[in-house]
């Protein structure tokens, strides 16, 4: 079925889909944003095509790039892979769509990459962190923005030595991101000096956390690295709060645990807890000042990390455009290789051998700000220290 969908979307397209053959060289540049707008993800779909749409009205009323405007096309999913898929190829076969982005999760991401050569389209991945994605699932028509999970475990690790505690506990999750992340965790706790002396493994979407509590709670640990997240993450430590547990650690740093749309349920249990941060919208740059600057003016509030990491991605594909002087997708794929730019983040660069951007990382902590929480920004550590290698197994073919 997916065969003969496909087959049909190129017969419509009449040669390369997303190519200037099939949509107007002189006319409103076309992008895709397909969040999810149901489901446990449906806010973070929200606030993506939030930041998606703040660019393209801030770039339209500059007069847009190289004189045309930039057209948003909105579409819907579920964030399961088969529903995301066809609503690209309506997108891109029926609405002219040359570019896409505000896919969710890693997992649609890296069914959208293995279409993206066919569609002729590019994809803008800021929200998808798995590191396959520029890997051994990377395409020639995929850009990601954001951060992978290991240059977050990488730019945690090199501020290991700084914090509190010297023998550390790991409880994490028991999926491939919860071992990578140990590992990583591992080396750096013994390059710094410290210990892992417990590590522990709970299997996704699990709701309770008392038996790992009360091995954390008999341990000799001093400190707690914990890998959990959303709904895991939330259970952890509201479970981990009624055992009195944090207080038992110098420091308890979590991955991927706490963000800013959990201060609000979390509340002041997670005072001065330690997290890995995408985005610091303290930024001290002019592009970062004027973005924030203005989005608070527009909704009332300062853009936390998928929102901002949305506007970035629009930001890379802005660059790309104005460097090819097209919007022939394979024109701008070529420009945006090894392309550096000035954004939010400051000065990064999309990285040729991968299609990864190389931008900075930090450390933040959970303050009070008036009657909320906010992250303090502890430490940041550049892109150029964070982001591995480009992997052998990713071959960007296109």
């Amino acid at each position: 079925m997916l065969t003969a969908l496909l087959a049909g979307a190129l017969v419509a397209a009449c040669g390369t889909p997303g190519s200037s053959e099939a949509g107007d060289a002189t006319g409103a540049i076309k992008v895709a944003i397909i969040p999810p707008s149901s489901g446990a993800l449906a806010q973070f779909g929200s606030d993506a095509a939030k930041g998606w749409q703040y660019a393209v009205d801030t770039v339209n009323a500059q007069g847009g790039i190289d004189g045309r405007q930039v057209e948003l096309i909105r579409m819907d999913t579920d964030a399961t892979s088969a529903t995301t898929l066809r609503a690209a190829r309506e997108a891109v076969t029926q609405r002219g769509a040359q570019f896409i982005g505000a896919v969710m999760t890693s997992t649609e991401h890296g069914a959208l990459n293995q279409q993206l050569d066919a569609l002729g389209a590019l994809s803008f991945n800021s929200l998808g962190k798995d590191d396959a994605l520029t890997g051994k699932d990377c395409t020639a028509n995929a850009f990601r923005t954001v951060q992978t999970n290991r240059m977050d475990v990488n730019a945690l690790a090199a501020t290991l030595k700084n914090l509190p505690g010297d023998r550390w506990a790991v409880q994490a999750v028991d999926y491939s991101t919860g071992h990578t992340a140990a590992d990583i965790f591992r080396e750096a706790a013994q390059a710094a000096g410290k210990q892992v002396v417990l590590e522990q493994f709970a299997p996704l979407n699990t709701t309770e956390f008392g038996s790992y509590i009360t091995k954390l709670q008999a341990s000799d640990a001093d400190a707690l690295f914990a890998v959990e997240y959303g709904a895991d993450g939330v259970a952890f430590v509201n479970q981990a709060a009624q055992f009195n547990l944090p207080a038992k650690f110098r420091s308890v740093l979590g991955f991927n645990m706490v963000s800013e749309p959990l201060f609000p349920a979390l509340g002041d249990k997670i005072t001065g807890f330690y997290n890995n941060v995408g985005y610091d919208p303290g930024a001290e740059n002019p592009l970062n000042r004027q973005f924030v600057q203005g989005f608070q003016a527009k909704f009332g509030t300062k853009p936390y990390y998928v929102e901002a990491d949305a506007y970035l991605a629009a930001e890379t594909l802005f660059a790309g455009i104005r460097k090819a002087g097209s919007s022939d997708p394979v024109k701008v794929r070529e420009a945006l290789n090894d392309l550096t730019f000035d954004s939010i983040a400051g000065s990064v660069t999309m990285r040729a051998g991968d299609h990864q951007l190389v931008r900075p990382s930090y450390l933040g902590q959970v303050v009070k700000d008036g009657s909320g929480l906010a992250f303090k920004i502890i430490a940041s550590a550049p892109g150029t220290q964070t982001t591995p290698q480009a992997d052998p197994a990713c071959t960007l073919k296109g």
